[in-house]
């Protein structure tokens, strides 16, 4: 329905507003081209009330929605001081917040992970291994989850705190983390 409204808003714009001032009709070009906007804006508006109603019902994030908030959510140089970051330069990983949950690309641990097949294993120095299934798709109280070809684990799935420092995010265990006796 809001593609509909949109397209018609668009080609009312263009088309109404063009073909009336080439006929010389200003009334009409201005209707034209104010009703192609009231309806492109009708159709955002209608948008946002569906995304309300779906995050309402306790639905899961859908896939251009996870798209959206990817795109305009902030990426974060990562540091740690309790294990190596992979890679040891100066790469930015998106940070998602997704239904009350910090999310971070898996690829940050590469370097005390290992994966097999959905399977991911944790290993961080000092700390119990960290098993984790990696879901196909997003949904509340998914650890890991797949995206784009990557996946995204949660940060408190790992036991990890996050703080952000100077445009950096800093990971170190939770002060409650699972330590071992080595």
């Amino acid at each position: 329905m809001t593609t509909v409204q949109r397209t018609t808003g668009l080609l009312l714009l263009l088309f109404g507003t063009f073909f009336s001032l080439a006929a010389g009709n200003l009334p009409a070009a201005f209707i034209s081209l104010v009703g192609g906007f009231v309806l492109m804006s009708l159709s955002k508006l209608v948008e946002f009330q569906q995304a309300a109603y779906l995050k309402s019902l306790g639905l899961p994030v859908t896939g251009e929605q996870l798209h959206l908030i990817m795109k305009y959510s902030p990426e974060y140089e990562v540091e740690s001081g309790d294990f190596n970051v992979y890679p040891e330069g100066h790469k930015e990983y998106t940070l998602l917040r997704l239904e009350g949950e910090l999310y971070i690309s898996a690829q940050v641990f590469q370097n005390v992970m290992t994966r097999v097949e959905s399977e991911y294993t944790f290993n961080f120095p000092g700390r119990e291994p960290v098993i984790l299934f990696r879901a196909q798709s997003i949904y509340k109280g998914a650890e890991l989850f797949e995206y784009g070809g990557g996946a995204f684990v949660s940060i408190s799935a790992l036991d990890l705190e996050c703080q952000l420092c100077e445009g950096r995010l800093l990971l170190n265990f939770a002060a409650q983390g699972r330590e071992t006796d080595d």
